[in-house]
Protein backbone atom coordinates (compact mmCIF):
# COMPACT_ATOMS: atom_id res chain seq x y z
CA UNK A 1 0.00 0.00 0.00
CA UNK A 2 2.97 2.31 0.58
CA UNK A 3 4.19 1.74 -2.97
CA UNK A 4 0.80 2.82 -4.32
CA UNK A 5 0.92 6.05 -2.29
CA UNK A 6 4.49 6.74 -3.43
CA UNK A 7 3.60 6.15 -7.08
CA UNK A 8 0.61 8.47 -6.87
CA UNK A 9 2.76 11.20 -5.36
CA UNK A 10 5.60 10.64 -7.82
CA UNK A 11 3.30 10.86 -10.83
CA UNK A 12 1.04 13.57 -9.40
CA UNK A 13 1.63 15.77 -12.45
CA UNK A 14 0.52 13.04 -14.83
CA UNK A 15 -2.44 12.29 -12.54
CA UNK A 16 -3.55 15.92 -12.74
CA UNK A 17 -3.18 15.88 -16.54
CA UNK A 18 -5.19 12.67 -16.91
CA UNK A 19 -7.91 14.02 -14.60
CA UNK A 20 -8.16 17.23 -16.61
CA UNK A 21 -8.29 15.22 -19.83
CA UNK A 22 -11.05 13.01 -18.41
CA UNK A 23 -13.15 16.01 -17.41
CA UNK A 24 -12.78 17.66 -20.82
CA UNK A 25 -13.48 14.44 -22.73
CA UNK A 26 -16.58 13.68 -20.68
CA UNK A 27 -18.34 16.88 -21.75
CA UNK A 28 -16.78 17.47 -25.17
CA UNK A 29 -19.52 18.25 -27.67
CA UNK A 30 -22.11 18.73 -24.93
CA UNK A 31 -24.25 21.88 -25.00
CA UNK A 32 -24.36 22.25 -21.21
CA UNK A 33 -20.80 21.01 -20.67
CA UNK A 34 -19.76 21.06 -17.01
CA UNK A 35 -23.26 22.16 -16.03
CA UNK A 36 -24.27 18.49 -16.37
CA UNK A 37 -22.23 17.84 -13.22
CA UNK A 38 -24.79 20.04 -11.46
CA UNK A 39 -27.90 19.20 -13.46
CA UNK A 40 -27.83 15.46 -12.76
CA UNK A 41 -27.49 15.69 -8.94
CA UNK A 42 -30.07 18.49 -8.79
CA UNK A 43 -32.55 16.43 -10.80
CA UNK A 44 -31.94 13.47 -8.49
CA UNK A 45 -32.39 15.76 -5.49
CA UNK A 46 -35.71 17.02 -6.85
CA UNK A 47 -36.99 13.48 -7.43
CA UNK A 48 -36.00 12.21 -3.97
CA UNK A 49 -37.39 15.32 -2.29
CA UNK A 50 -40.75 14.94 -4.01
CA UNK A 51 -41.02 11.19 -3.46
CA UNK A 52 -39.98 11.06 0.18
CA UNK A 53 -41.30 14.37 1.51
CA UNK A 54 -44.50 14.64 -0.53
CA UNK A 55 -45.53 11.15 -1.65
CA UNK A 56 -44.35 9.10 1.34
CA UNK A 57 -44.22 12.03 3.80
CA UNK A 58 -40.94 10.89 5.35
CA UNK A 59 -40.46 11.28 9.11
CA UNK A 60 -38.19 14.30 9.24
CA UNK A 61 -37.64 14.48 13.02
CA UNK A 62 -37.02 18.22 12.71
CA UNK A 63 -34.97 17.88 9.48
CA UNK A 64 -36.71 20.81 7.80
CA UNK A 65 -36.47 21.91 5.09
CA UNK A 66 -36.12 18.34 3.86
CA UNK A 67 -34.43 19.31 0.58
CA UNK A 68 -31.53 20.94 2.46
CA UNK A 69 -31.18 17.92 4.72
CA UNK A 70 -31.16 15.63 1.68
CA UNK A 71 -28.59 17.60 -0.30
CA UNK A 72 -26.12 17.61 2.62
CA UNK A 73 -25.77 13.84 2.40
CA UNK A 74 -26.72 13.08 -1.20
CA UNK A 75 -23.90 14.94 -2.96
CA UNK A 76 -21.12 13.29 -0.89
CA UNK A 77 -22.73 9.90 -1.59
CA UNK A 78 -22.81 10.58 -5.35
CA UNK A 79 -19.06 11.27 -5.22
CA UNK A 80 -18.46 8.03 -3.33
CA UNK A 81 -20.65 5.74 -5.45
CA UNK A 82 -19.73 7.23 -8.85
CA UNK A 83 -16.00 7.09 -8.07
CA UNK A 84 -16.25 3.50 -6.87
CA UNK A 85 -18.21 2.28 -9.90
CA UNK A 86 -16.16 4.18 -12.47
CA UNK A 87 -12.93 3.32 -10.71
CA UNK A 88 -13.86 -0.36 -10.69
CA UNK A 89 -14.13 -0.31 -14.51
CA UNK A 90 -11.20 2.03 -15.17
CA UNK A 91 -8.59 -0.68 -15.87
CA UNK A 92 -10.95 -2.75 -18.03
CA UNK A 93 -12.01 0.27 -20.10
CA UNK A 94 -8.39 1.40 -20.56
CA UNK A 95 -6.89 -2.07 -21.04
CA UNK A 96 -5.31 -1.05 -24.34
CA UNK A 97 -3.68 1.97 -22.72
CA UNK A 98 -2.08 0.10 -19.85
CA UNK A 99 -0.70 -2.51 -22.27
CA UNK A 100 1.00 0.09 -24.47
CA UNK A 101 1.97 2.89 -22.10
CA UNK A 102 4.45 2.66 -19.26
CA UNK A 103 2.92 4.36 -16.23
CA UNK A 104 1.51 3.20 -12.89
CA UNK A 105 -1.86 1.52 -13.43
CA UNK A 106 -3.13 2.93 -10.13
CA UNK A 107 -3.42 6.34 -11.77
CA UNK A 108 -6.49 5.23 -13.72
CA UNK A 109 -8.84 4.50 -10.79
CA UNK A 110 -7.55 7.64 -9.08
CA UNK A 111 -8.56 9.68 -12.15
CA UNK A 112 -12.15 8.55 -11.59
CA UNK A 113 -11.93 9.54 -7.92
CA UNK A 114 -10.52 12.99 -8.60
CA UNK A 115 -12.80 13.72 -11.57
CA UNK A 116 -15.86 12.99 -9.47
CA UNK A 117 -14.37 14.98 -6.61
CA UNK A 118 -14.23 17.98 -8.96
CA UNK A 119 -17.93 17.47 -9.72
CA UNK A 120 -18.64 17.36 -6.00
CA UNK A 121 -16.68 20.57 -5.43
CA UNK A 122 -18.57 22.25 -8.28
CA UNK A 123 -21.83 21.39 -6.52
CA UNK A 124 -20.77 22.84 -3.16
CA UNK A 125 -21.46 26.49 -4.11
CA UNK A 126 -25.06 25.49 -4.84
CA UNK A 127 -25.27 23.75 -1.47
CA UNK A 128 -23.83 26.78 0.31
CA UNK A 129 -26.22 29.11 -1.54
CA UNK A 130 -29.15 26.91 -0.48
CA UNK A 131 -27.93 26.99 3.12
CA UNK A 132 -27.65 30.78 3.05
CA UNK A 133 -31.21 30.96 1.71
CA UNK A 134 -32.30 28.61 4.50
CA UNK A 135 -30.64 30.90 7.06
CA UNK A 136 -32.46 33.92 5.66
CA UNK A 137 -35.72 32.00 6.01
CA UNK A 138 -35.00 31.36 9.68
CA UNK A 139 -33.67 27.79 9.61
CA UNK A 140 -30.56 27.14 11.79
CA UNK A 141 -28.59 25.49 8.98
CA UNK A 142 -24.95 25.91 8.00
CA UNK A 143 -22.98 28.59 9.78
CA UNK A 144 -19.43 28.51 11.11
CA UNK A 145 -19.49 24.70 11.15
CA UNK A 146 -19.14 24.67 7.34
CA UNK A 147 -15.49 25.64 7.82
CA UNK A 148 -14.65 22.02 8.73
CA UNK A 149 -15.91 20.80 5.35
CA UNK A 150 -12.39 20.65 3.77
CA UNK A 151 -11.20 18.48 6.66
CA UNK A 152 -14.13 16.09 6.23
CA UNK A 153 -13.45 15.82 2.48
CA UNK A 154 -9.76 15.21 3.15
CA UNK A 155 -10.54 12.32 5.52
CA UNK A 156 -13.21 11.00 3.12
CA UNK A 157 -10.77 10.88 0.19
CA UNK A 158 -8.74 7.82 1.33
CA UNK A 159 -11.96 5.83 1.72
CA UNK A 160 -13.08 6.59 -1.84
CA UNK A 161 -9.58 6.01 -3.22
CA UNK A 162 -9.22 2.69 -1.41
CA UNK A 163 -12.57 1.46 -2.75
CA UNK A 164 -11.72 2.50 -6.31
CA UNK A 165 -8.27 0.88 -6.20
CA UNK A 166 -9.40 -2.38 -4.64
CA UNK A 167 -12.43 -2.91 -6.85
CA UNK A 168 -10.53 -1.93 -10.00
CA UNK A 169 -8.06 -4.75 -9.37
CA UNK A 170 -10.84 -7.21 -8.58
CA UNK A 171 -12.89 -6.27 -11.65
CA UNK A 172 -9.97 -7.04 -13.96
CA UNK A 173 -9.91 -10.62 -12.69
CA UNK A 174 -13.61 -11.12 -11.99
CA UNK A 175 -15.97 -9.40 -14.43
CA UNK A 176 -19.01 -9.98 -12.20
CA UNK A 177 -17.63 -7.63 -9.57
CA UNK A 178 -19.08 -4.50 -11.18
CA UNK A 179 -22.66 -5.84 -11.17
CA UNK A 180 -22.29 -7.07 -7.60
CA UNK A 181 -20.79 -3.73 -6.62
CA UNK A 182 -23.65 -1.76 -8.18
CA UNK A 183 -26.20 -3.76 -6.21
CA UNK A 184 -24.15 -3.51 -3.02
CA UNK A 185 -23.90 0.28 -3.33
CA UNK A 186 -27.67 0.49 -3.83
CA UNK A 187 -28.18 -1.47 -0.63
CA UNK A 188 -25.66 0.66 1.25
CA UNK A 189 -27.38 3.83 0.01
CA UNK A 190 -30.60 2.85 1.77
CA UNK A 191 -28.65 1.72 4.85
CA UNK A 192 -27.00 5.12 5.13
CA UNK A 193 -28.91 8.02 6.78
CA UNK A 194 -29.20 10.09 3.60
CA UNK A 195 -32.95 9.98 3.02
CA UNK A 196 -33.80 10.06 6.72
CA UNK A 197 -32.27 11.41 9.94
CA UNK A 198 -30.66 8.73 12.07
CA UNK A 199 -32.85 9.77 15.01
CA UNK A 200 -36.01 8.90 13.07
CA UNK A 201 -35.27 5.15 13.26
CA UNK A 202 -34.06 5.00 16.86
CA UNK A 203 -37.22 3.10 17.83
CA UNK A 204 -36.25 0.35 15.34
CA UNK A 205 -33.24 -0.98 17.24
CA UNK A 206 -32.04 -3.65 14.73
CA UNK A 207 -32.33 -1.23 11.79
CA UNK A 208 -30.72 1.59 13.79
CA UNK A 209 -27.69 -0.56 14.57
CA UNK A 210 -27.42 -1.75 10.95
CA UNK A 211 -27.37 1.87 9.80
CA UNK A 212 -25.05 3.06 12.56
CA UNK A 213 -22.51 0.29 11.90
CA UNK A 214 -22.52 1.04 8.17
CA UNK A 215 -18.96 2.26 7.39
CA UNK A 216 -20.35 5.10 5.25
CA UNK A 217 -22.55 6.47 8.05
CA UNK A 218 -19.89 8.49 9.97
CA UNK A 219 -19.07 10.47 6.82
CA UNK A 220 -22.69 11.27 5.98
CA UNK A 221 -23.40 12.22 9.60
CA UNK A 222 -20.37 14.53 9.59
CA UNK A 223 -21.48 16.28 6.40
CA UNK A 224 -24.98 16.66 7.84
CA UNK A 225 -23.64 18.02 11.11
CA UNK A 226 -21.47 20.61 9.38
CA UNK A 227 -23.85 21.61 6.59
CA UNK A 228 -27.39 21.07 7.86
CA UNK A 229 -27.45 20.96 11.64
CA UNK A 230 -24.90 23.76 11.99
CA UNK A 231 -22.77 21.83 14.49
CA UNK A 232 -19.19 20.66 14.52
CA UNK A 233 -18.95 16.85 14.21
CA UNK A 234 -18.28 15.12 17.52
CA UNK A 235 -14.79 13.69 18.19
CA UNK A 236 -16.20 10.14 17.93
CA UNK A 237 -17.25 10.82 14.32
CA UNK A 238 -13.77 12.10 13.44
CA UNK A 239 -12.25 9.01 15.01
CA UNK A 240 -14.62 6.67 13.17
CA UNK A 241 -13.95 8.37 9.84
CA UNK A 242 -10.21 8.17 10.39
CA UNK A 243 -10.31 4.46 11.24
CA UNK A 244 -12.60 3.54 8.33
CA UNK A 245 -10.51 5.56 5.85
CA UNK A 246 -7.29 3.98 7.07
CA UNK A 247 -8.73 0.47 6.82
CA UNK A 248 -10.29 1.12 3.39
CA UNK A 249 -7.08 2.58 1.99
CA UNK A 250 -4.94 -0.21 3.46
CA UNK A 251 -7.19 -2.97 2.08
CA UNK A 252 -7.77 -1.34 -1.31
CA UNK A 253 -4.19 -0.30 -1.98
CA UNK A 254 -2.88 -3.56 -0.52
CA UNK A 255 -5.14 -5.62 -2.78
CA UNK A 256 -4.12 -3.56 -5.80
CA UNK A 257 -0.46 -4.09 -4.97
CA UNK A 258 -0.97 -7.83 -4.51
CA UNK A 259 -2.65 -8.21 -7.91
CA UNK A 260 -0.44 -5.69 -9.74
CA UNK A 261 1.66 -8.25 -11.64
CA UNK A 262 -1.36 -9.86 -13.30
CA UNK A 263 -3.35 -6.73 -14.11
CA UNK A 264 -1.99 -6.19 -17.63
CA UNK A 265 -2.46 -9.83 -18.63
CA UNK A 266 -5.99 -10.06 -17.23
CA UNK A 267 -7.25 -6.68 -18.47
Amino acid sequence: MFRVAVQLFRYRGLLATLTSRELKARYRGSVLGFLWSLANPLLLLAVYTFVFSVVFKARSQGADPYALFLVSGLFPWIWTSASTLEGAMSLVVSSGLIRKAVFPAELLPMVSVLANLVHFLFALPIVVTALVAGRLLGYPVGGVSTLVLPAIILIHLPLVAGLALGFSALTVHFKDVRDLLANLLTLMFFLTPILFPLASIRHLAPVWWAVRLNPFTPYILSYQEALFWGRFPEPTLWLQMGIVSLVAWSLGAGLFERLRETLVEAA
